[in-house]
């Protein structure tokens, strides 16, 4: 993909980034930096740009570290209920085989019944 600058203002400074993100993805991001490092600031009652950025780059990265643990909590459990379900398939699968032989079983047994009630009949019919 193709690199280009985008200028970018956060917190009072303007950076001129060369990347290959979409400049609204950009500018999105570098709207995000900018709300939180002005927060802190306020907040923290911190003047120094650098001692900001590093709070802020700290808050980032915890969002990011529980994002990923939320995201790893959630693929265990689609894990474990895609486990249970394919599980649960089995055992229904299972039980419908079961039930299909025994149809089956109790067919070929009225089939023989017929076979020979037909063979009676037909032996009957001849001896006439």
């Amino acid at each position: 993909m193709e690199k280009a600058s985008v200028s970018v203002k956060i917190y009072n400074s303007t950076y001129a980034l060369t990347t290959s993100a979409s400049e609204e993805q950009v500018l999105k991001i570098a709207a995000e930096v900018d709300r939180r490092m002005q927060e802190l600031a306020e907040s923290k009652k911190l003047l120094q740009t650098d001692k900001i950025a590093i709070w802020t780059a700290l808050d980032l990265a915890a969002d990011r570290l529980e994002l990923q643990e939320k995201c790893a909590a959630m693929e265990q459990e689609l894990q474990q209920k895609c486990a249970a379900a394919e599980q649960k398939m089995q055992e229904k699968y299972a039980a419908l085989e079961q039930e299909m032989q025994q149809r089956n079983a109790a067919l070929a047994e009225e089939l023989q019944r017929l076979q020979a009630r037909y063979d009676r009949l037909l032996a009957a019919v001849r001896e006439r």
